[in-house]
């Protein structure tokens, strides 16, 4: 009569490993992607500051990663509950799209391309002019300024310089860019309780010019005060955002896919987080743009979500307040 035989040891020993390892990644898959993201924004950090990586590859890597913290943030209700493939693919379509709509403006201004004028110097003297700037075909250009203080002959802080360029476009309409290199006062946080007043030089300005007949631009003339101020460097690059007529209409539709996304998508217990994120992340942008900030790092990034974030935040309350009020939420 024959005998039932037993399972060996050894392969129920695996099969409880098996089982502890899928019940181990299930509890830990809620944070795996925001775990991620947060490390890449660390790590990106840490690498910039220790100039093992540029400073516009750490910052976009940075960008990169809270972009997809957010995000994860928004359609976490898609993400953790159990919906249909339909409603999940149009998520990740979604998410795709958001990703790179959110990310393109803070990527052109870190890598604004090729110059079409490189760092070329003008003076009051007349040296360098007149000056043309290879703009034909570009509705605008982002102009680069930069120069330095004037040094103080009592032995002081150096004196604040001013400066005037002239500009032709290609009908010979003249435009003036006038701006100032100073040293300002500002205080710095030392420790948790200390401060100390420290000096800020600006020593750079951004100035995005149109180009309504899209051919090329001439520095004819160039004015500093004190005259004996060191050269002012020019570069300039193409501006790579459309004009604001097309980009108005690429924010509305990014926030009316959003809004619909929270309100009538397939996740009807959203409480508007991406609807909210969204707004926070636009306000940034535009701040980080019309920042007068020739060299964009950390701080300049982190400026710009301190001050853009907030407004940005609450005009995207005010818009999905009226949005609970006005667009029936989804019963599917």
């Amino acid at each position: 009569m024959a005998t039932a035989s037993r399972p060996k040891g050894p392969k129920t020993r695996s099969g409880t490993s098996s089982v502890s390892v899928l019940l181990a990644f299930d509890a830990v898959r809620p944070w795996l992607i925001p775990g991620l993201a947060a490390a890449a924004i660390v790590v990106s950090a840490a690498l910039a500051s220790a100039g093992l990586v540029s400073t516009p590859v750490g910052l976009a890597i940075a960008i990169a990663g809270a972009l997809v913290l957010l995000l994860y943030i928004g359609m976490r209700p898609l993400v953790d509950a159990e919906k249909p493939p339909r409603g999940r693919a149009l998520g990740a379509a979604l998410g795709i799209v958001w990703l790179f709509a959110c990310y393109v403006p803070f990527h052109v201004r870190l890598f604004p391309g090729v110059p079409l004028l490189d760092d070329v110097q003008v003076t009051a003297g007349g040296q360098g002019l007149p000056l043309r700037i290879p703009a034909a075909g570009h509705a605008a250009i982002d102009l680069l300024l930069e120069g330095h203080l004037a040094p103080n002959p009592s032995g002081g802080a150096a004196l604040p310089v001013h400066y005037v360029l002239t500009l032709e476009d290609g009908a010979g309409t003249r435009q003036l860019i006038d701006g100032d290199f100073k040293d300002t006062l500002a205080t710095r946080r030392l420790g948790r309780r200390g401060t100390a007043v420290v000096h800020q030089a600006h020593t750079g300005d951004v100035r995005v010019l149109p180009n309504p007949t899209r051919q090329d631009l001439r520095v004819t003339a160039v004015t500093l005060d004190p005259p004996s101020a060191q050269p002012v460097t020019l570069t300039a690059y193409a501006h790579p955002l459309p004009g604001s007529i097309v980009l108005g209409l690429v924010v509305a539709a990014l926030v009316a896919a959003v809004v619909a996304f929270d309100r009538l998508g397939p996740a009807p217990e959203t409480d508007g987080a991406l609807t909210l994120a969204t707004a926070a992340i636009l306000g940034t942008a535009a701040i980080f743009w019309t920042s007068n900030v020739v060299h964009p790092d950390f701080s300049s990034v982190i400026g710009s979500a301190i001050f853009g974030g907030p407004l940005g935040f609450a005009a995207g309350a005010l818009l999905w307040w009226v949005a609970k009020r006005t667009v029936e939420r989804s019963t599917r």
